[in-house]
């Protein structure tokens, strides 16, 4: 793909936050809204490449960004795109999604942090463990979802590889699943790992303090 494309297709990011993602727009689509994937992973070159737009070289390359690749893509006189080179898009824990719905005869993506359809996406979202864009007090960005902190190659969620997000979403899982009693404080210590294994055995799995995709479909159901 070119620098200027983007990759809409949810089989490019991480299976944890596809799990999740998947989750997310079955319910989102039974709240009655049409969403719309506007872009899932990101290489570093198209990361690189917003961040020219709205910067002059000299911004550009201050971040690191190569001059020859300055020179060929700043472009000071349009708008700014994004505020970072270091997106979480380019490791595969993030997307960005809009509403759409027929405006004037046509279909039209819903750019607006107030439509109603809009942050009925973001609760969704955010129940699924999703850091929501919109509610960062600096530079809001309301179609942008991500997993912060979290591999790009993980294939499991556990105590030395999470978020306050995901752990709390887990948390609630098994606080419903189990009634496992536990604080949901986003915070996974020896509780929560026991939690989690108690969760596993019922299946005859190994008791290892992890959420792989199968035990989160499992926690999801």
């Amino acid at each position: 793909m070119s620098n200027t494309d983007q990759c809409r297709d949810i089989k490019e990011l991480n299976p944890l936050c596809q799990t999740l993602l998947n989750k997310a727009i079955e319910e989102i689509k039974a709240a009655g809204i049409n969403p719309l994937i506007v872009e899932t992973h990101r290489s570093q070159a198209r990361q690189n490449y917003l961040y020219c737009q709205g910067r002059t070289i000299n911004q550009v390359t201050s971040k690191g960004i190569t001059t020859s690749f300055a020179r060929a893509y700043s472009n000071p006189n349009s708008r700014q795109i994004t505020w970072t080179v270091n997106s979480i898009h380019t490791q595969r824990n993030a997307v960005d999604i809009v509403p759409q719905r027929i405006s004037k005869g046509k279909l039209a993506a819903i750019w607006n942090a107030n439509d109603k359809e809009t942050k009925k996406i973001i609760s969704i979202m955010t129940k699924y463990g999703f850091e929501a864009g919109a509610n960062w007090a600096t530079s809001p960005d309301s179609p942008h979802f991500q997993i912060k902190a979290v591999s790009a190659t993980a294939k499991s969620y556990s105590a030395t590889n999470t978020n306050s997000f995901i752990t709390k979403m887990i948390q609630k899982l098994l606080n419903e699943k189990i009634n496992a009693k536990l604080t949901v404080d986003g915070k996974w210590g020896a509780n929560t790992t026991q939690a989690v294994n108690k969760f596993r055995k019922q299946f005859g799995w190994k008791e290892d303090g992890k959420v792989g995709v199968e035990t989160l479909k499992k926690l999801l159901e």
